[in-house]
């Protein structure tokens, strides 16, 4: 009896992260749900209905098109990330991030950067976290565009005033992270290359990570690049700034253009919270505020809420399946990242 005791207290220790991994995506999928049954108990429910249902379809194709065009652009500014480190086609790039968002979308905890860097990885040759530096600089750029936009929407719009808090935060951000950026980039070629030693492993891994992550921060030392990252940053989002121009022109709603580009940073930042599926709950909060702020009633703002987000999810959904085929993934390799690939078909797909 005791031996069947001892033998259990294993499987038992196991049995709560067992089931936390599948008790985490409902409290998600809860949370979502919980978040908009309050917005649609706020507002009236029927007009919101009824704005959904005469909505114009024919800007569909429209809205479809800014979306996916916005990553071309996004393909291009990686392009440039990886330029100093290994040419790679904005083609393969387009679809790697096309794959990454739709996992995004259908997988929790933003499991498609961990995809894309598990792809770039096996197909480049790169490290990891050379492939992680150009992630995160594009999330430094993309505060770029973002700063332009709100700059842009305080000067135009009174009410827009309530996020200079947030431009300056990001400023000081760019600031930071542009600097600290170019420094790494200069400091990598100075540093002394350690021979891992058994007393020293530890110092001599994150030399070598650190030497890595620099690699991918190059670009930020070259004029030329900087120049396309920076107007390829702020092309991408005026395509998807386009998409939620689309969305409001099929609902009928009359906001000036100039709206979308801080729609744009308002979405973004709601879906970057982890905090649900797809940022479901948390983008309508989102968005139904800020439309409220510029004189949409609370029913027509959360309309085109949910409206635009779906408009944001389904072309990817579409697009990721045909990204996997095109980048020659099956759907073992997407949710258990395999490693042992042909090496030479997968230099192939970078050019």
């Amino acid at each position: 009896m005791e031996y069947q005791e001892e033998a259990l207290a294993p499987v038992a220790a196991r049995l709560p992260r067992r089931y936390l991994s599948y008790i985490r995506p409902l409290i998600q999928l809860a949370l979502a749900f919980g978040l908009l049954a309050g917005l649609l108990w706020r507002v009236d429910l029927a007009s919101v209905r009824d704005d959904l249902e005469s909505a114009t379809l024919w800007w569909l194709p429209v809205a479809f098109a800014a979306n996916l065009g916005s990553d071309w652009f996004r393909a291009v500014r990686w392009r440039e990330f990886f330029r100093p480190m290994k040419t790679v086609d904005v083609p393969f790039l387009y679809a790697t991030a096309i794959l990454g968002v739709a996992t995004n979308i259908a997988v929790p905890l933003r499991a498609g950067e961990v995809v894309r860097t598990q792809v770039l990885r096996r197909r480049t040759g790169l490290s990891v976290s050379s492939i992680v530096a150009t992630l995160l600089s594009e999330k430094l750029m993309d505060i770029v565009a973002f700063s332009a936009f709100i700059v842009l929407g305080i000067a135009l719009y009174e009410e827009a005033r309530f996020m200079w808090p947030l431009a300056v935060v990001y400023t000081v951000v760019i600031a930071v992270g542009v600097s600290g950026a170019r420094w790494l980039a200069g400091r990598s070629e100075t540093w002394p290359q350690l021979e891992p030693q058994p007393e020293g492993r530890w110092r001599a891994w994150v030399a070598t990570e650190l030497r890595s992550f620099a690699r991918g921060l190059q670009a930020f030392r070259s004029r030329r690049a900087m120049f396309t990252i920076v107007w390829a940053s702020l092309a991408s989002w005026t395509c998807e700034a386009a998409m939620y121009w689309a969305s409001g022109e099929a609902l009928g709603i009359d906001l000036p253009p100039a709206v979308y580009l801080l729609t744009v940073v308002a979405a973004t930042i709601a879906v970057s919270i982890p905090i649900t599926q797809a940022g479901i709950g948390v983008f309508e909060l989102a968005i139904t505020g800020l439309m409220v702020a510029f004189g949409l009633s609370e029913s027509q703002a959360a309309a085109f809420a949910i409206f635009s987000h779906v408009m944001l999810a389904v072309p990817y959904m579409a697009a990721g399946p045909i990204a996997a085929i095109a980048l020659r993934l099956n759907l073992t390799d997407i949710l258990f990242l395999r490693v042992g690939r042909d090496a030479a078909r997968e230099t192939d797909a970078t050019g």
